[in-house]
């Protein structure tokens, strides 16, 4: 079943953000448990509470000690190696989307020179025509004519022989 997301929780009193914090911990401990069972990995979760001396250990004190333990006493290069910050995540995701919105920008512009090809075709005036289009033009005639003159080879080439075998 769905939850409502809180957006503030500044305005609420004390129980009801302690209760909304119970019940995130609640479902925190749940993935990590997933987690740890589907990519058969140790994890350990250490939370800090405002006011409480005694952190929130998952899923037990001991365990939480040890996995941080032998996380700090690997070298700090290679605790680094593989550690990936909520920034470059965020950025690898615009990256990519970026890169296809590129593409599709490509395909329109493509798109639209073959259609402005075929308007010249049927009889549009070229001189309506502004400098962006006549470059994509240009591009589509030069693809048009090795297209062409690839075909031109084919049909000029003598069909083999048919063998005796």
């Amino acid at each position: 079943m769905a939850t409502k997301r809180l957006r503030d929780t500044r305005n609420y009193s004390e129980n009801v953000r302690n209760s909304i914090l119970d019940r995130r911990e609640t479902s925190l401990f749940k993935k990590a448990e997933e987690l740890s069972i589907l990519c058969d990995v140790e994890v350990a979760i250490i939370i800090f509470r405002l006011g409480k001396i005694q952190p929130i250990t998952w899923k037990s004190t001991i365990l939480a000690q040890d996995v941080l333990t032998r996380y700090l006493s690997f070298i700090e290069v290679k605790r680094l190696e593989k550690l990936v910050t909520h920034e470059d995540y965020l950025q690898k995701k615009v990256d990519k989307k970026e890169e296809q919105i590129s593409k599709l920008e490509k395909m329109n512009e493509a798109k639209e020179m073959e259609i402005l090809f075929n308007q010249l075709v049927e009889g549009k005036s070229i001189d309506e025509l502004d400098a962006r289009e006549m470059k994509g033009l240009l591009k589509v005639f030069a693809a048009k004519l090795a297209k062409l003159d690839e075909r031109k080879k084919e049909l000029n080439q003598p069909p083999n022989p048919p063998s005796n075998k």
